[in-house]
């Protein structure tokens, strides 16, 4: 920073103000960028953060980002963020206590501005809540804000479309346990079959790895006299939903003509992919746009907590693939 007021010819405080985004002369300003510039200067931000008590990094915490539901939400997320002058660090947890932890504990050494995070792993005693803190789809304690999508109405909305869509035995398909989110989309769907008096069956792949085989058996042992027996299937996931169409697909079932699918998603791997499977859409855009409002209004409220433990739900749609007719 010496460096920089010497070869500007202004002061060390006209350069601090200047990085710091305080108010400077138009003419100091030019001459501070043109010289950080000339010296590739780059200021050093966990410094900054350490002198000012202030940050601008924010951490966001994924189960994984393999997949194309948490990529786009990954997307949006930095956006939103960078649209408020934050900076993210992106933490893959790959859905294990461990490494979310270790993660935890960075935010706090580093005295990140925040930490947002979409939490399986049950943390939620390790969490310092000094940080401004908001999760998404799992509350993570009773002081921090949620951030979910309306899985309970989505899960009717995907009963509801395959009635309405001419399916009269319907099939709900996932990989035990069901829990969590997950849940509360099996419940919502099954609800509505049973207050409407549609037909309803469960299959959950029982193999934590290769639950593929079970989906494929669930279908060989089913498909009798080139029937298949349910005529409109939901999955809590597009993950599933998909292996299940491809599934069908081999075995010769028409899809849809014979079977519907809807998975739970709706997420596309880049914008102009052509949807496929036919899905419940969570709005990624509005998920990251209310966590960030909920976690700005910690930081600039200095951690008064009146506010937080509340829920903000998010309402789903409906989007049509080549899965539904």
């Amino acid at each position: 920073m010496n460096d920089v007021a010497s070869l500007a010819g202004v002061s060390r405080g006209s350069v601090s103000n200047y990085i710091n985004g305080k108010k400077t002369k138009a003419e100091t300003q030019a001459k501070i960028k043109e010289a950080i510039a000339a010296l590739d200067y780059v200021p050093n931000a966990m410094a900054r953060a350490l002198k000012t008590s202030k940050s601008n990094f924010v951490v966001f915490i994924v189960p994984t980002v393999n997949s194309p539901f948490f990529s786009e939400l990954s997307y949006h997320m930095q956006q939103e963020l960078q649209r408020h002058a934050y900076k993210m660090i992106l933490c893959n947890s790959n859905n294990t206590s461990e490494e979310e932890i270790e993660y935890i504990q960075m935010a706090n050494a580093q005295k990140v501005a925040g930490l947002i995070t979409m939490s399986y792993a049950n943390v939620a005693n390790l969490i310092d809540t000094s940080i401004p803190l908001v999760s998404i789809e799992k509350r993570v304690s009773q002081n921090v804000p949620l951030i979910t999508s309306d899985n309970y109405m989505g899960g009717r909305l995907a009963g509801e479309t395959l009635a309405k869509l001419g399916a009269k035995r319907l099939l709900f398909i996932s990989k035990k346990p069901v829990k969590n989110i997950s849940a509360v989309r099996e419940r919502g769907f099954l609800d509505y079959c049973q207050e409407n008096d549609i037909f309803a069956d469960v299959f959950l792949a029982r193999k934590k790895i290769n639950f593929i085989s079970d989906f494929k058996r669930f279908v060989k042992d089913n498909f009798v006299d080139q029937h298949f027996p349910y005529d409109g299937v939901f999955s809590d996931s597009d993950e599933y939903a998909s292996d299940f169409y491809h599934i069908l697909i081999q075995a010769g079932v028409q899809v849809p003509n014979q079977v519907q699918i809807i998975g739970f998603d709706g997420s596309r791997v880049y914008a102009r992919q052509r949807i496929t499977l036919s899905s419940i859409k969570q709005s990624t855009a509005h998920i990251a746009k209310y966590a960030v409002e909920k976690l700005l209004l910690q930081i600039e409220s200095k951690n008064e907590r009146t506010f937080l433990g509340e829920t903000t739900v998010i309402p789903v749609s409906f989007e049509k693939g080549i899965t539904t007719k």
